[in-house]
């Protein structure tokens, strides 16, 4: 053992990390290497036991992002963002009652310029004149601007006008929720879910991070729910339905006719696609002009029965799509009839154009007719649907309404043709005045959103069943007497 300390004199010690390794030209001597290994032993063990209080560094980037935010705990965030969120309520109502006045509402969407864009930022700071409005930088998202109150800003993002979260300034930490539109489209008041979401829960996703900052990723400190009795708790309202049962159904009928467009499209593009490969395995594994005689081609006789179809037809079953020609008819497996405009064919696949759709319902034909000049094939955003028309129809075909469809206004009169004495080809006359067939509609529209005519349980009728109740002649008679009482009294039937 002196023989080690001996050497250990004479070493030198080289620092790696925190562990001394000697170092001696007697290293390099064979005769020595067996003691010195042992010394070396001795030092690296004595020098590890020195290390052992030391604390190992955190390698797990969501243990260093949660340590990161815990200036306080979750529920103190949470409790944070609780007290916020009735505010957040406000300035919406507020931010919509500015827009409405506000005459370029289209200039700040998404295909909008930027100049467009602010000046509606200067026009809401004029308008919200108690609060600071302040662009964002790019790094929190295209179009995004803060409203500042207190130690909280509120995010949003107009060019889709959408909510984007609330940041809390001194702790530098944001709050978000994803797809929050400022009007939900469903309807229904402003609440911190998506469109046609219920707010009994909303998921926020919590950052370190302060928005000042043009920082286009950000590591989450993690994901969390707030309950609807959280919610009540703090005081945050419950969504309200802005639309009454009548309303919500127009609505519902819009929603039908962009789903059965869709199913039809699908369909037809299903029905071509497989014809097109089946007919491109024919041509590739042919071989001699046997098999290519053999090639599944539309035959005149089916050309001339396709090209001859109609839409009565294809709801009797008789729909024939020419796959060649890109027109005809196709019919979904629960019975609804799509009739195609034209198809397109690229290296995606088949796409088709549906001009319109129908199906039976009790009594009668339901139709929907659709715009076709547009040059997208994929699924239309709602605002294509302005020109949607809707159809009913009895089976004799003598009463009929036309309506036209919007997906944020729901219905607005076209037509109305109800036989009998009040009625000639011209028009109305009822209770001493003229009318067209467009004011006659408009009175159908404002009796039913008035629930003038009920059902056997007491629930306002729908328009379908309204409509339809007109095959009885009484109920026929029921209506022009309603109408004659309670709309033409006093006035008469202004002209649109």
């Amino acid at each position: 053992m002196s023989m080690v300390v001996a050497f250990a004199k004479n070493m030198t010690a080289k620092k790696i990390g925190c562990i001394l390794i000697p170092e001696n030209r007697l290293l390099s001597t064979v005769t020595c290497q067996p003691f010195l290994r042992v010394a070396m032993y001795i030092i690296i063990a004595a020098s590890l036991a020195g290390c052992a209080g030391m604390t190992a560094a955190r390698t797990v980037p969501n243990q260093t992002a949660q340590d990161d935010g815990k200036e306080a705990p979750w529920g103190d965030h949470k409790g944070w963002l609780l007290t916020r969120l009735p505010k957040a309520e406000h300035l919406v109502q507020d931010m919509q009652l500015a827009l409405r006045d506000y005459p370029g509402k289209d200039t700040c969407l998404s295909d909008g310029t930027e100049a467009g864009c602010n000046e509606l930022l200067g026009f809401l700071g004029k308008s919200m004149g108690q609060y600071e409005v302040r662009l964002l930088p790019e790094g929190m998202g295209q179009g995004r601007f803060a409203i500042f109150d207190a130690d909280a800003a509120y995010v949003f993002r107009m060019t889709d006008r959408t909510f984007s979260g609330i940041a809390d300034l001194p702790r530098a930490l944001y709050f978000t929720v994803s797809n929050v539109p400022l009007r939900r489209s469903d309807g229904r008041s402003f609440a911190f879910v998506a469109d046609e979401q219920s707010d009994a829960t909303s998921l926020w996703t919590l950052y370190k991070r302060t928005i000042f900052e043009n920082v286009s990723t950000a590591i989450p400190v993690g994901e969390y729910t707030l309950t609807r009795s959280e919610l009540d708790a703090a005081g945050v309202p419950k969504q309200i339905d802005l639309l009454t049962p009548q309303l919500r159904s127009e609505r519902e009928l819009v929603k039908q006719g962009m789903m059965w467009q869709r199913k039809t499209q699908l369909e037809a593009s299903r029905i071509c696609s497989i014809t097109s490969e089946h007919n491109m395995s024919k041509k590739g594994g042919g071989k001699g002009k046997h098999n290519h005689a053999a090639v599944s081609e539309p035959t005149a006789a089916a050309q001339s029965s396709a090209s001859t179809t109609t839409m009565a037809d294809a709801l009797q079953g008789k729909a024939h799509l020419n796959c060649k020609t890109g027109t005809g008819y196709v019919v979904t497996p629960d019975g609804v009839v799509g009739e195609v405009y034209r198809l397109k064919r690229d290296k995606d696949g088949t796409d088709a154009v549906i001009s319109s759709t129908a199906k039976e319902i009790p009594g009668g034909v339901i139709r929907y007719k659709y715009p076709v000049g547009q040059e997208s094939f994929n699924y239309l955003p709602s605002d294509v649907y302005r020109d949607m028309v809707m159809q009913l129809e009895t089976m004799k075909g003598d009463i009929k309404l036309e309506l036209n469809l919007q997906a944020e206004s729901g219905a607005a009169p076209r037509s109305l043709i109800l036989p009998g004495v009040w009625y000639s080809n011209s028009g109305y006359r009822i209770q001493g005045k003229d009318m067209s067939n467009l004011e006659f509609a408009t009175l159908f529209i404002r009796a039913f959103r008035d629930c003038a005519i009920k059902d056997s349980q007491g629930n306002c009728k729908n328009i379908p069943d309204l409509f339809m109740s007109f095959l009885n002649s009484n109920n026929a008679d029921e209506f022009v007497k309603f109408v004659s009482t309670h709309y033409l009294t006093d006035s008469v039937v202004p002209r649109r």
